[in-house]
């Protein structure tokens, strides 16, 4: 005989079809009933509700803000990464016409919204190398480094779609002030054409993708819960002289981020 469901899973399972179904006006930012309100219509106890949000919390359906009660969680959009496709499809941007480049991107491309739809946020610093990048970079520690902070949103939501952390070593990219400056984004045609400015053509890309619990600080500027998984996508950039020409550290959520890959394969000769 199955064992029978706990009581704040059955109400966490409703309410979360509600929300499937856009049933009880329950719509993205629409707030929940009050806890005692539920108590007071027979759904259970403070602590069986209470399990309940915090369930529905867990699985990213709702957020739940001490003082604001509970809400239904904004859904940014889904990203399908096809990064063999993305990488290449960039590259031959670089070399369209400006009025092109300033109409599309690779954020529209992974998801599907509308180029006037996507918010850029960046942020430009000078800093020194650290052992990593240096290594990364061929150079030496204290070296300085142009480090690019971006983030992307869609609409008037807030939510970030990614968190990236963007490296060039600041006396290459200097050979054209522009890139020095984060107003000059979104940079049409991205960092294939910002390169070309200065003489420089990517030959190809390494990228390592590993997976960890999100921080506190990520969790809330992705819109996930806590704990919830990201994806590290470390991705490295190699010019066709065979020099690192920038390196991106990238923050995504595991919970709305799919990588696809096509590689094709050399047929065995006959």
């Amino acid at each position: 005989m199955a064992p029978k469901t706990p009581q704040w899973r059955g109400l966490a399972d409703q309410i979360a079809r509600d929300i499937a179904a856009g049933a009880s006006g329950y719509r993205p930012g629409d707030q929940l009933p009050q806890i005692r309100d539920l108590v007071a219509q027979g759904k259970g106890s403070k602590t069986t509700v209470l399990a309940a949000y915090k369930a529905l919390e867990a699985e990213g359906l709702v957020s739940m803000v001490r003082g604001h009660g509970t809400k239904v969680r904004q859904r940014p959009p889904h990203q399908i990464r096809r990064h063999q496709e993305r990488y290449v499809w960039e590259k031959k941007l670089a070399l369209r016409p400006d009025d092109v480049r300033r109409t599309t991107g690779v954020v529209d491309k992974d998801t599907g919204l509308g180029h006037d739809q996507i918010e850029t946020h960046a942020t430009f610093r000078a800093i020194p190398a650290d052992a990593d990048l240096a290594e990364r970079f061929g150079v030496d520690v204290g070296t300085l480094m142009l480090h690019r902070q971006y983030w992307h949103s869609a609409g008037d939501d807030p939510t970030a779609l990614s968190l990236i952390d963007s490296y060039l070593v600041h006396q290459v990219a200097a050979r054209n002030p522009d890139l020095l400056d984060s107003a000059k984004e979104p940079w049409p045609g991205g960092t294939h054409h910002q390169l070309s400015t200065i003489g420089l053509e990517i030959d190809h890309i390494d990228d390592g993708v590993r997976t960890r619990l999100a921080t506190q600080a990520e969790a809330r500027k992705l819109g996930i819960p806590t704990g919830s998984a990201v994806l590290l996508l470390d991705k490295t950039s190699v010019s066709t002289e065979g020099d690192v020409v920038e390196y991106s550290h990238v923050v995504l959520p595991g919970e709305r981020t799919e990588l696809r890959y096509s590689v094709p394969l050399e047929r065995w000769t006959p």
